[in-house]
């Protein structure tokens, strides 16, 4: 990094732009800063450190801002500097944020921070890179390869710190190093091991937990049975042989509980095989004797059904005749309408016949009924029509010329109107004809007086002028003299306000004025040196006061730490205690799942046990109707065909054909066939009859079937449930339920409570370390209290004598400056005093007008003016005007001539029009008659043809239905008597409604299908063999079958049960090797990460130093850094001392982080080591600018071995001797190798002399500047 150009503008003390040339500088190799307290020495390199990374080093960057107060208000503050890094020219431009003026209105608004960023290109020409505050930093901190606060200590070089640095504990070293050192890499190694090493004994204690948990499992699931049989615990690191051994004897148990429930299962079978037989032989006989009752209950219907078959015969017979007998119902009420729309028709004709004995209106008699009937002549109805038909011909002809007469009636009452507006136009354009020649003489005149104004306003403006110049420097002067009489009262103000200032002394001039001010400002320069140890003492109190209640609050923590420490045991061990009864109560669960399981099977048993009960009853109804339904259609079958067969002769013979042979006989003469009797059934019949046995044969086959399915079900319900009520298997399963949901609730919690102790645990441990680390604060704490009260009191001592007999050093600055101004504002009031009468004399020579004189003719001027203006101002328009009246007058006579020429046209047009409408009126009203007008005689006329026409069509429809109604009741009639009826009204009564045949033929249906169905029954081989066998033993039966299930289901019970074990067993010994799986490994990991995390904690026996690894890391920069700064404290010290680096604790130190950070100083004159803080001020001075050398190299070198071309030297020069000075400058003037530039900030007034090369920095009151000197 070599810097070039610094400008720097409104920054810090610099109110203006500055330009340093470190180039100049860097020609002569060293070179000094120097200038008075207070002038902005340190600025400099605030502004070059700002320009590189947009901060300043030190509290300085706390600052609200960095603008300097001197500067004009709108100048914003700014650094540019041109810089070589690694190669590249780069240009840096920064702006810190400001509050500048707004641009509109008062007040101020904040600009925030800008930076630029350009290199400079082979073409010589500049190329911007960002103008982003962040990205400039990342750049240039990647081309430095170092951050600010490495920078600071490196090219900076901050004597002051680096003392502070030498006395420091390992602490306050620790943290200065850790901001040029970066050792998060290895803290966050500590930290990840120790977190590692935690996460591991809690990941390898709940796996343990998991292996101990699967043992307990086990030994529940084994049972005290198999417990008994084996006499080894388990083994606590590999329990699995332990399981082995359960399980085989659980296997055992199983086979031998297969083997004896085998026995049983013939004994079961052949129980209920002789149960179901004698139900079966049961049922039987019950069908049998049931199918004799009903035998004899249906041979009493007989006579029911031949009168059911009779009466659906006739209705049969009637249905056939219904359709015509309703047809001619239909004709009879379709004839009864058209004779009365007839009449009425011929009734609205009344009124239009010449001649009404023309109508003959008559009644007719047809048997009983009466009609109303109407003979009317239709030709004179015709007639009468087509006569209106041709008048509405010959009106349609005329209607014609009505439009006509309309239009020359509309355009007749037009041109009336039209001929009495021309008239009025004529009159009104003579009235303005007589008054249009004076209106235009008077315009001429006024025209030609408008121009003459118009030549006049010249000399009227100059006059104005003249008045508005007067007016001005007669307010100049009387302004300027009000102003010198602001100026002496002020003035007089200004030195009242002076101190020591007597009101009758003339002496007290601008001169004693400006030179009392600069007394003050000498004095307020001294006073400036002493803000940074009013600031020190501020912050000293602010850090004892925050220091109070760190230390307050450290020991409370302390104490509240240790009491926890105290209790956290005995709820750790609570926690314990429960997550062992949580195991025990999760160990019995499998059990309790057992039995609900059980019980639920039981429960589901009972409730189909009853419900198979209520549907076997059901299914046994639905057997014995089909039972009885199939014997019916039997029945009926068998008597179907024995008819067909009584009736088969008339079946042949109805094939017979004459001619053809006899299919029986063969002979071709069929003299006496054989007639069918009316109630012969068909093969039809006969076919459905058989179809309808066929599917009640199916359906009773499903109902026995179903039958048979459901006693076995409800068998094997009983098998289970037996006759527990279901009421009691619910209780039972309820209660077993409960049981296990408690157990599931109190197992629940084991992962609560596993977090919970985890949680205590840690809590325990992190409260031993919290009150471990309280401790150490508490000591720490206290040693700083000491320390800077002890400074406090120094730095209020030295505040004190400078304050004077003000009561503070900020109050005695505040008056020094309050004075400074009041002098300073007397002084300028002077001079503007001063001025400001000399300019009223010269203003005062130049007019002697009043104001109030120069006023009056100015408004006279302006009013002469105006009245010119105005009256030019109307010339245009008057021009208009006149040539206005001159163009209306000749348009008037023309208009006035076409006028008289349009008027006469149109009366004779309006005199030709009133004789059309004359003669098209009288043709009309003739047309018309008696009507309103020619359209309603029209319509009048249409209206009586149309009744007329449907008069005719009337009686022609009318005509028409009396002669359908004659040919429909004759067809009913015949229709009657060919179906077996005497006449329609017998027909009639045989009708029957169809719900009741359905009825009457489903009833008899029914009965025919009961009768089958009993026959089949009576009929079955199986139902007879079975009513000549004994009744069975049913009781017995059942009785056997049950003890025979009850035997069976215990043994069962007990082989489920045996087998659910051992299958229990295999899953739970598979668990517990996953389990030790899982915790073998962890348990590994568990030791290597407490391992490693004692060694990086410093912690573990093979620690030597017992440090961290992040301590150790920079105790081994640190001693990197001494060995660099002794290669230069050895030949400053004239070879008397050297700094040596220790791995032990500095005094006082307790913390692990603070080891390996330790320095001494070894006397080379004694042998001794000592302690840096017994260093003189030159002895240490010259210690801390070694220490801050060899520092700079190993950042340097940590950067990447960054080559820096510019290096700074802070202070600190006062206090060595000649002889010291000249080692420490010989060494400084070493670090030139290579063309480094090095600047020395000094008060020193020899180095003044030795150093040729100087920067000097100007404290003025304005503000300061620079100058650069170079030889």
């Amino acid at each position: 990094m070599r810097p070039h150009r610094l400008w720097i503008t409104a920054f810090g003390s610099f109110p203006g732009e500055e330009e340093i040339d470190f180039d100049a500088l860097a020609e002569a190799g060293l070179f000094l800063i120097h200038g008075p307290t207070g002038a902005g020495k340190t600025t400099v390199l605030d502004a070059l450190c700002y320009a590189l990374y947009g901060r300043v080093p030190g509290r300085r960057d706390n600052a609200k801002s960095l603008r300097c107060d001197h500067a004009p208000p709108g100048r914003g503050p700014s650094v540019a500097l041109e810089v070589t890094l690694r190669g590249r020219r780069l240009r840096i431009t920064r702006s810190p944020a400001w509050q500048r003026p707004k641009l509109r209105g008062e007040g101020t608004t904040r600009e925030n921070e800008r930076a630029l960023v350009q290199e400079l290109t082979p073409s010589g020409e500049w190329s911007g890179l960002t103008t982003r505050v962040d990205e400039a930093g990342d750049l240039i901190g990647t081309l430095l390869g170092m951050n600010a606060d490495q920078f600071f200590q490196v090219a900076m070089l901050p004597q002051g710190d680096f003392a502070r640095f030498l006395r420091a504990d390992g602490e306050d070293r620790r943290r200065v190093l850790e901001r040029l050192f970066s050792v998060k890499v290895y803290a966050g190694a500590e930290s990840w091991l120790a977190d590692r090493r935690t996460e591991a004994h809690r990941e390898q204690q709940a796996l343990r937990t998991e292996v101990d948990f699967a043992v307990k499992r086990i030994e529940e699931a084994a049972g005290p049975e198999l417990l008994a049989l084996i006499e080894e615990e388990p083994d606590p690191e590999d329990p699995l042989g332990w399981a082995a051994a359960l399980e085989a004897l659980a296997a055992d148990a199983e086979d031998r509980a297969g083997r004896d429930g085998d026995g049983v299962t013939e004994t079961v079978r052949l129980t209920r095989t002789a149960l179901e037989r004698g139900t079966a032989l049961a049922d039987r006989r019950r069908r049998h004797a049931e199918a004799l009752v009903r035998e004899r209950a249906l041979e009493e219907t007989a006579q029911e059904r031949a009168d059911l078959e009779a009466v659906l015969a006739e209705a049969a017979r009637a249905d056939r005749v219904l359709p015509m007998i309703r047809a001619a119902e239909q004709r009879e009420e379709t004839a009864t309408k058209a004779h009365r729309m007839a009449a009425d028709a011929v009734a609205r004709t009344l009124p239009l016949a010449e001649n009404a004995e023309a109508l003959d209106p008559r009644a007719t008699t047809e048997g009983d009924a009466v009609r109303p009937g109407v003979e009317v002549s239709s030709e004179r109805l015709t007639a009468m029509a087509l006569e209106r038909r041709e008048e509405i011909t010959r009106l349609e002809e005329l209607r014609a010329q009505e439009p006509l007469l309309l239009r020359a009636v509309q355009e007749r009452e037009t041109l009336v109107g039209q001929i009495a507006e021309l008239g009025d136009r004529q009159k009104e354009t003579d009235a303005r004809l007589t008054v249009l020649p004076g209106l235009r003489r008077e315009a001429e005149v006024k025209l030609a007086a408008a121009r003459l104004d118009a030549a006049r306003i010249p000399a009227a403006e100059a006059v104005r002028d003249a008045a508005q110049a007067r007016l001005r420097a007669a307010k100049e002067r009387d302004g300027l003299a009000t102003a010198l009489e602001e100026a002496r009262r002020h003035l007089a103000v200004a030195l009242q306000a002076v101190p020591d200032h007597d009101n009758g002394d003339e002496a007290c001039t601008r001169e004693l004025l400006v030179a009392r001010e600069r007394e003050h400002g000498r004095l307020l320069a001294g006073l400036e040196g002493l803000r940074g140890d009013e600031a020190r003492l501020t912050e000293l109190a602010r850090l004892l006061a925050e220091l109070d209640a760190e230390i307050t609050e450290a020991a409370e923590r302390e104490k509240s730490l240790t009491a926890r420490c105290a209790e956290l045991p005995a709820r750790l061990a609570e926690v314990a205690a429960r997550l062992t009864e949580a195991g025990d109560r999760a160990a019995e669960i499998p059990e309790a799942r057992a039995r609900a399981d059980a019980a639920s099977v039981a429960l589901d048993a009972a409730r189909r046990r009853d419900g198979l009960r209520a549907d076997l009853e059901t299914a046994r109804a639905r057997l014995t109707e089909a039972v009885d339904l199939a014997q019916r259609l039997r029945d009926r079958h068998q008597d179907l065909r024995q008819a067909r067969i009584d009736g088969m002769a008339a079946e042949l013979a109805a094939k017979l054909v004459p001619g053809e042979p006899c299919a029986v006989c063969g002979s071709p003469e069929h003299p006496h066939p054989a007639a069918r009797s009316g109630q012969a059934p068909t093969a039809e019949d006969e076919r459905a009859a058989q179809d309808a046995y066929d599917a009640a044969a199916d359906q009773r086959g499903k109902a026995e079937t179903t039958v048979a399915t459901l006693t076995s079900r409800l068998e094997e319900a009983l098998a289970i449930a037996g006759e527990t009520p279901v009421e009691e298997a619910r209780e039972a399963l309820d209660e077993v339920r409960r049981a296990l949901a408690l157990l599931a609730e109190v197992a629940g919690t084991r992962a609560v409570l596993q977090e919970e102790a985890e949680r205590v645990t840690a809590e325990l441990d992190e409260a031993r370390a919290g009150a471990e680390d309280a401790a150490r604060l508490l000591a720490r704490s206290r040693a700083r209290q000491e320390e800077w009260r002890a400074e406090q009191d120094r730095l209020t001592a030295r505040l004190d004598e400078a304050r004077g007999t003000d009561p503070t050093v900020q109050a005695r600055r505040e008056r020094l400056t309050l004075e400074a101004a009041l002098f300073a504002a007397a002084a300028e009031a002077a001079g503007r005093a001063a001025e400001l009468a000399a300019a009223h004399r010269e203003a005062a020579e130049e007019t002697d007008v009043e104001t109030e004189q120069a006023v009056r003719e100015l408004a006279r001027a302006r009013e002469v003016l105006a009245a010119l203006t105005e009256s030019a101002r109307a010339e245009s328009a008057l021009a208009e005007e006149a040539e206005r009246t001159a163009t209306e007058q000749a348009g008037l006579e023309e208009l006035s001539r076409e006028l008289a020429v349009t008027l006469a046209a149109g009366r004779t047009r309006e005199e030709r029009l009133a004789e059309d409408v004359e003669r098209l009126t009288a043709l009309l009203d003739g047309a018309r008659g008696e009507d309103p007008t020619l359209a309603d005689r029209i319509d009048r006329l249409a209206d009586e043809a149309g009744l007329l026409t449907e008069a005719v069509e009337a009686t022609r429809l009318e005509r028409t239905a009396t002669a359908e109604l004659a040919a429909a009741r004759v067809a009913a009639a015949a229709a009657a008597v060919e179906a077996g009826f005497s006449g329609v009204e017998d027909a009639k009564a045989a009708v029957r409604p169809s719900t009741e045949q359905e009825e009457k033929a489903e009833r008899l249906r029914g009965l025919e299908r009961e009768r089958a169905a009993v026959a089949a029954l009576l009929a079955d081989p199986e139902l007879v063999a079975a009513s000549a066998e004994p009744e069975p033993d049913l009781d017995g039966l059942r009785a056997a079958r049950d003890a025979a299930e009850t035997a069976q289901a215990g043994l069962l019970s007990a082989a489920n049960q045996a087998k659910a074990r051992l299958a229990r067993l295999v899953t739970l010994r598979a668990e517990l090797a996953g389990c030790l799986d899982l915790w073998r490994p962890a348990r590994r990991r568990h030791r290597v990460a407490e391992s490693l995390a004692a060694l990086t904690g410093g912690t573990s026996g093979d620690n030597r130093w017992k440090m961290r690894l992040s301590a150790y890391v920079l105790g081994e920069r640190l001693r990197q850094v001494v060995d660099s700064a002794n290669e230069r404290l050895d030949r400053m010290s004239g070879g008397r001392y050297l700094l040596e680096h220790g791995l032990g604790r500095t005094a006082g130190d307790r913390s692990r982080s603070g080891g390996g950070l330790g320095l001494r100083i070894v006397d080379g004159w004694t042998g001794n080591d000592r302690d840096p803080a017994t260093l003189s001020g030159g002895e240490s001075f010259i210690t801390s600018l070694a220490l801050a050398l060899g520092l700079a190299d190993v950042v340097s070198a940590e950067a990447g071995g960054v080559e820096l071309g510019a290096l700074f030297i802070d202070e600190g020069f006062g206090t060595l001797d000649e002889e010291t000075l000249d080692g420490v400058l010989d060494i400084l003037d070493g670090l030139r190798d290579g063309g480094r530039a090095v600047g020395i900030v000094s008060h020193v007034t020899e180095l003044r002399a030795r150093v040729p090369a100087q920067l000097r920095v100007n404290k003025g009151r304005r503000g300061s500047t620079v100058e650069v000197s170079v030889p």
